[in-house]
């Protein structure tokens, strides 16, 4: 922030901020093309649409394909179609959901800009704010209407509860109560919109027994169970209707150990670490050549776009070198460097035993943990000015990037919403679901 601006003028440049990402983020959402089968998204926005249109409670949320084993199941619980059926209640329009999702992936990713910046102060938080907001995994995957997105708000409430509860780590920015309600309410919240929750519980049991060790465990597990008490009410439905083998909800996603998994030790590391990353090129080509003419073919997006792609290999490469610095401006790295290498090993622990690779998209409600791990590693870097500025020009070159992303998707027919959204509004009007697309065959609901 400007330290010649007045408090008033401050007021209205961080307004203006806000609102110039807000909108950025927005037709970004609207305009991106699909990051995986774009079915995912299509039957992500159906779900919801099947509630607001035929009023029947939606028992299940989000379809789970897995295409290394067949597995197919569906996740319980109604919180996807409600938030959905939510927004179309507001503004029943094709670009409702795309709006609300925002809403709530932007007040994910503020909260934990907040967060970071309190730990970090002197670091610029406007920068810490604006790399959130722009940062491809972030933005791919909190823009767009799939049920990850979704869950971003639950994953930064946990990553603060967790955070706050940890003694000598603390802040003591929220009392002790208001940081396990916000812990129980993002399991529960994550439980329902994405597999991925499962890895919070190893962060969860670590939190109570933390709180044990000071004689709290009865407090914190009972202001858990209330915070996660009102989401687990929307599971009750369905398990009072289909019992509580409701759809092979454990099987499909462990197995023996995975000596595949097992020897990408260092490929994991990559993905991992590129989450918080500008991986750019990931999102503009499946290979390097087809990235290399994207970018080509766009002077435009010529200079920005190659000094990004070499930031993107930059940060993991410096993120990996600071696992083995101990010594650093702020005491608490400590405690920063052991949540990221230990958050790491969990992933790869983990994955061991399931039949998925470790691909960054299965990682992205891990993005609070990344994202705060990478803001110390440049925060140690902040006092040489070279450093200082390169960051600058970074977060230019960032914005100015997804800007004319968006802008040219918006001139392609590649997204969900150009695509179908003639479909959405005639399924809005005719009150049918399926004129915009029928559930997948087998669905529970």
């Amino acid at each position: 922030m400007n330290p010649s601006l007045k408090p008033k003028g401050r007021t209205w440049f961080f307004l203006g901020f806000i609102l110039f990402f807000f909108i950025l983020r927005f037709f970004f959402g609207l305009y991106c093309p699909p990051v995986t089968d774009a079915g995912d998204y299509v039957q992500t926005y159906t779900i919801g649409l099947k509630f607001y249109t035929t009023h029947t409670w939606p028992f299940f949320g989000p379809d789970v394909q897995q295409p290394e084993t067949a597995f197919k199941t569906q996740m319980p619980g109604a919180l996807e179609g409600l938030l959905i059926d939510f927004s179309f209640r507001l503004w029943p329009s094709p670009e409702s959901p795309t709006f609300f999702l925002n809403l709530l992936s932007f007040l994910a990713l503020t909260l934990w800009g907040w967060y970071c910046a309190k730990r970090l102060p002197g670091f610029p938080p406007l920068f810490i704010l604006a790399w959130l907001y722009i940062a491809p995994w972030t933005t791919h995957y909190s823009t767009t209407v799939i049920n990850p997105s979704y869950a971003f708000l639950g994953s930064a409430l946990f990553f603060l509860g967790f955070c706050e509860t940890l003694p000598g780590f603390t802040l003591g920015l929220i009392k002790p109560h208001w940081a396990n309600l916000a812990m129980g309410f993002g399991i529960a919240w994550a439980m329902q919109l994405h597999m991925s929750y499962l890895v919070f519980i190893p962060f969860f049991l670590l939190s109570l027994y933390f709180q044990s060790r000071n004689k709290k465990l009865g407090s914190a597990a009972g202001f858990s169970f209330l915070g996660a008490l009102p989401l687990l009410a929307l599971l009750l439905p369905t398990y009072m209707e289909y019992g509580f083998n409701v759809g092979r909800d454990a099987q499909g996603f462990i197995t023996g150990i995975n000596w595949s998994n097992a020897r990408d030790l260092f490929g994991t590391l990559a993905r991992f670490c590129s989450m918080a990353s500008f991986e750019m090129p990931r999102f503009i080509g499946d290979h390097t050549h087809e990235r290399e003419m994207y970018l080509l073919n766009l002077p435009w997006l010529l200079v920005p776009g190659f000094f990004l792609w070499a930031a993107g290999f930059l940060q993991p490469v410096l993120m990996i070198g600071f696992c083995f610095v101990k010594r650093h401006p702020r005491a608490d790295w400590k405690w920063v460097r052991g949540l990221g290498v230990g958050t790491f090993f969990l992933i790869y622990g983990l994955f061991l035993f399931s039949p998925d690779m470790a691909a960054s998209f299965r990682l992205v409600l891990l993005y609070p943990v990344l994202f705060l791990y990478s803001f110390y590693c440049f925060d140690a870097l902040r006092g040489n000015r070279w450093w200082y500025w390169l960051g600058i020009v970074f977060i230019l070159f960032g914005v100015y990037f997804q800007a004319f992303y968006t802008f040219e998707n918006a001139r392609k027919t590649d997204s969900i919403y150009v695509q179908y959204r003639d479909r959405i509004t005639q399924a809005l009007q005719q009150n049918d679901y399926r004129i915009f697309s029928p559930r997948r065959e087998g669905s529970l609901y």
